[in-house]
């Protein structure tokens, strides 16, 4: 039998992987085009919010994953910290 609490839960991480993998590409294009550093592109608000989304989803499915109590904690405290940050950069 399929457990869908664990495919769910792996789809999340793979998927938060993805958006920063796609992030860091988009980073990394800006960069050429507009001939600026890495770091300067990094910093653009729709690139680091992808990141922080990204880190969000990867932390929430680690969570979702995880098999003690403390590794719960300790991967949605980041992803609570990586959602406060996404949403501070929307603030702004």
């Amino acid at each position: 039998m399929i457990d869908f609490r664990s495919v769910a839960a792996n789809a999340l991480w793979i998927l938060g992987l993805a958006l920063i993998l796609a992030a860091l590409s988009w980073a990394y294009w800006i960069a050429a085009r507009e001939n600026v550093r890495f770091r300067v592109a990094l910093n653009r608000p729709g690139v680091a919010r992808a990141l922080d989304i990204g880190l969000m989803l990867f932390c929430a499915g680690l969570a979702a994953t995880a098999r003690t109590g403390w590794e719960r904690a300790l991967w949605g405290v980041l992803a609570v910290v990586s959602a406060l940050l996404a949403i501070g950069l929307a603030r702004r």
